[in-house]
């Protein structure tokens, strides 16, 4: 089916019968897919970043089906979409003709984590028991996982914007959705994915992650 085609019938189903009805689920095939391309596009950007395939069995509610981390300055991509709830509900809220670009862009996400990791920003989410329970940590901890969230956010918009700027506006719609489903204070790139999207797709000379700096810095 040729993408014209499958344009008309996912916008037709969607006036017939609504969202829900047309909703998509993403194979794992289709999330390793997008991690693949995301890996060959942080290993041609000087990323030391490695592919692992998991199974989402037993992992926390809520996990995510693609994420990344870090040891001994490299990184490795883990795809574990299979059997994990949340990569359902996920993709079920995504837009059935943007579902493909959707997965590769929250690929590139994970590497817009990477290079921070990797360029003297190491982090993790845990604060560790002795201090997690001091207010201003929290408030400093809070704050610096959103930065890395906003960069990694902005990664995946200046990639858009470089790669895919006919479809731009509709996938920071979908980044949008998505976050407002899953809406934690130190994930809310709210405000960042806004003003990014009524910019629209700028772009400038320089690699998707100084673009992505630049954009993290405007706007905050």
């Amino acid at each position: 089916m040729n993408k014209i085609l499958r344009n008309a019938l996912a916008a037709l189903c969607l006036a017939a019968a609504g969202a829900n009805a047309c909703a998509a689920v993403a194979t794992e095939e289709q999330w390793i897919a997008a991690a693949r391309h995301a890996v060959e596009f942080g290993r041609a950007h000087g990323l030391v970043i490695d592919l692992e395939v998991m199974s989402g069995t037993g992992l926390s509610p809520g996990h995510t089906p693609i994420g990344v981390w870090n040891e001994n300055g490299r990184c490795t991509l883990v795809v574990s979409a299979r059997d994990n709830p949340t990569a359902v509900k996920l993709t079920e809220m995504i837009a059935p003709e943007l579902l493909e670009l959707f997965l590769q862009g929250a690929a590139m996400h994970e590497v817009g984590h990477c290079y921070r990791r990797l360029n003297g920003y190491p982090h993790n989410e845990k604060l560790l028991p002795a201090v997690a329970w001091i207010a201003p940590v929290q408030s400093w901890f809070a704050r610096r996982v959103r930065t890395e969230e906003v960069f990694a956010d902005m990664t995946e918009v200046a990639w858009l914007a470089r790669y895919h700027p006919e479809r731009f506006d509709a996938m920071v719609e979908q980044i949008q959705r998505v976050r407002r489903r899953f809406l934690k204070p130190r994930h809310d790139t709210l405000a960042w994915l806004e003003a990014a999207r009524a910019d629209g797709a700028l772009d400038a000379d320089g690699n998707v992650f100084q673009l992505a700096e630049r954009r993290m810095s405007r706007y905050r």
